[in-house]
């Protein structure tokens, strides 16, 4: 209940933040057209509905996206649904790949960083942790393409396949999905060792884990089991909106790689005042990060037996 009143105002807060741009999309529709008249003009704003008052355009829309109908795209004359329902498969490649790698690599690192504190192991976790997290993703991407993709030619520099193989899920698909996965989970491997260090010294110290101790039990059993899950309560704070990398955090990625997802059509869509593709993509970018939320609160209860979710 309490998300109805929050996609309400993302909703006007979208659509204001749109209609109030300084640009107008008719000048993007009829750029490089120099014997347009203002009458035209006019007929293409009268057909886009672009001429209404602000409130009945407002009403108009909101009532189509409780449909699920968010209209046709300015530039494809597709609707937006549509061209995002084409974009998701290949946006969700990467961001649950990124996920799984950032969780495979960030929670090892931060419990042998905890169990092995004070060492070098430690302090070169902690220092990797601090300087990925202090670069921005994005120069992280162009050094890769620079790098390994154009002086090295180790990986592909763009796209997500080599002219002339189409495939859905082959090596040459991984192989070009090697960078954008990398940086899809730099997040993780950044974030995550410093959340899991602090939480398993913190845990380590308890009651519970020295009486586990006392009965016996291996270490890798009481880290595992006693440890470990007990620790992973911030990490499910962090995945709390997890799923909100399908819009934004793929944008960046996509423009950086040349990726042909959800995030590139997003950004496409801003460039050219593609009003439709815009409120349609933020709408259920808001939507998904509500659920995670959920997820988020259902997870805390599997994680930790001591708290109900009412």
């Amino acid at each position: 209940m309490q998300a109805i009143p929050t996609l309400l105002g993302i909703m006007v807060l979208t659509f204001l933040l749109t209609r109030l741009s300084p640009a107008d999309p008719i000048d993007f529709m009829v750029g490089g057209v120099t014997d347009i008249t203002a009458a035209d003009r006019e007929a293409l704003r009268e057909a886009y509905g672009l001429n209404r008052p602000l409130p009945l355009q407002f009403v108009d829309w909101a009532w189509s996206a409780v449909r699920l109908d968010f209209g046709k795209s300015f530039f494809s004359h597709r609707p937006a649904l549509q061209l995002i329902g084409e974009r998701i498969p290949n946006t969700l490649q990467l961001a649950v790949a990124g996920l799984l790698v950032g969780l495979g690599l960030g929670v090892p690192l931060g419990v042998v960083a905890a169990l092995a504190r004070g060492s070098p192991a430690d302090h070169t976790i902690r220092v990797l942790s601090v300087v990925l997290h202090a670069i921005p993703d994005f120069f992280l991407g162009l050094l890769f393409v620079l790098i390994l993709g154009v002086q090295l030619r180790w990986f592909p520099i763009g796209s997500m396949n080599t002219i002339g193989v189409d495939c859905g899920f082959c090596w040459d698909r991984i192989w070009h999905m090697a960078g954008p996965v990398l940086l899809y989970a730099n997040a993780g491997i950044a974030t995550y060792p410093r959340y899991l260090r602090t939480e398993v010294l913190e845990i380590l110290g308890q009651d519970f884990v020295r009486t586990a101790r006392s009965k016996g039990l291996r270490e890798r059993i009481v880290v595992a089991v006693h440890v470990l899950r007990n620790a992973l309560i911030p990490v499910v704070s962090l995945l709390g909106g997890i799923l909100t990398i399908v819009i934004s955090g793929s944008v960046i990625v996509e423009q950086v790689f040349n990726w042909p997802g959800l995030g590139r059509l997003l950004f496409e869509a801003a460039q050219n005042k593609d009003y439709p593709v815009v409120q349609a993509s933020v709408l259920i970018g808001s939507a998904l990060l509500l659920a995670s939320y959920i997820l988020r609160d259902i997870a805390y209860a599997w994680v930790d037996p001591r708290i109900k979710v009412r």
